[in-house]
């Protein structure tokens, strides 16, 4: 007799396939179920056309823990998701409800899966102190530092990428620190399945056209509510680094070019559905090559949804 691990549920798929939507009925079907976002921009507050961030009606009704997680005056690191996403799913299952991790951000949802003790979480304290060294020593002393400190690590980035520089620099700090410590008594930084019962799910379009249609709809439609407008409102807002992930983001990237006059206005649908149909490549990539991954078509939510019902409730012990 073995008694089933508590569930977590992933679903993944490519910009545009319709996750969201999907997410939202599965709480609707499944009352226990709670959302959490694995998007590396909804979490900041303001960054909402660009990202095709949920509406606020929809959140308010269906809440999404990590939206509008910070302002854009932080960056939200790959470990600070990490170990809020952790905690999140712990306290979900403590409330005997069931977390679901829906998103696009692939490299997310792997250092969940196998192990959030191959990448520290973040010191504040510590990162206010480089930034600190920055203006006052510049970038390129830190960039001695690290490779000094870490010559492979500083092999892989350029001596002007501020934003990467001072996250290599930091990781070796933290990576010197008591683990448990980091982590917080009674968290594990084990792999997911260690602890749970995986249960993935991903969205992978069967007929790439289609999903290429579904991107350009999208495309003309976050042009049309103010992409541009929104980000030179973040741009008066914050004094935002070029080097600042948010920034470097399909659509973000694209529009601060024409706010920069790299390109023309008009160019901007063009560039950011390029953009866009990229993102989505490379995420079909990572699915194509995720292990235990249930794929569905773009069409196949009643297909999954059975599947899911059947999961969820098999006997607490095989």
């Amino acid at each position: 007799m073995q008694t089933l691990k508590l569930p977590v549920i992933f679903l993944l798929g490519p910009t545009a396939s319709g996750k969201t939507d999907w997410a939202i009925e599965w709480q609707k079907l499944f009352t226990q179920i709670e959302i959490i976002s694995v998007d590396s921009v909804m979490v900041y507050k303001g960054c909402d056309i660009g990202s095709a961030k949920p509406t606020a009606d929809i959140l308010k009704a269906h809440p999404h823990y990590l939206v509008d997680k910070v302002s854009l005056d932080q960056i939200f690191s790959v470990a600070d998701f990490c170990l809020e996403a952790s905690i999140l799913i712990k306290n979900i299952h403590e409330r005997d409800h069931i977390p679901l991790l829906v998103g696009g951000s692939m490299m997310y949802f792997n250092l969940l899966k196998h192990g959030l003790n191959s990448l520290p979480p973040a010191d504040p304290a510590f990162r206010l102190a480089l930034e600190d060294r920055i203006k006052t020593e510049g970038i390129a002393s830190l960039y001695e530092e690290l490779k000094t400190s870490n010559p492979e690590a500083a092999q892989s980035i350029k001596p002007q990428d501020t934003q990467r520089i001072s996250r290599a620099l930091e990781v070796d700090h933290l990576t010197k620190t008591n683990s448990e410590e980091l982590f917080g008594e009674g968290l594990s930084s084990a792999p997911l399945a260690a602890s749970y019962r995986l249960l993935e799910y991903g969205i992978f379009p069967e007929d790439r056209a289609q999903l290429h249609q579904r991107i350009e709809a999208r495309q003309h439609l976050l042009i049309k509510n103010g992409l541009l407008a929104e980000v030179q409102g973040l741009n008066k807002a914050y004094q935002i680094s070029p080097d600042h992930p948010a920034m470097k983001a399909v659509n973000y990237r694209q529009a601060q070019q024409v706010l920069k006059g790299e390109i023309q206005e008009s160019e901007l649908f063009e560039r950011s559905l390029y953009a866009t149909r990229q993102l989505a490549k490379r995420q079909c990539t990572w699915l194509r090559g995720w292990q235990d991954l249930n794929t569905f078509d773009v069409d196949g939510f009643n297909h999954a949804s059975e599947d899911l019902e059947k999961q969820l409730y098999l006997p607490a012990s095989l």
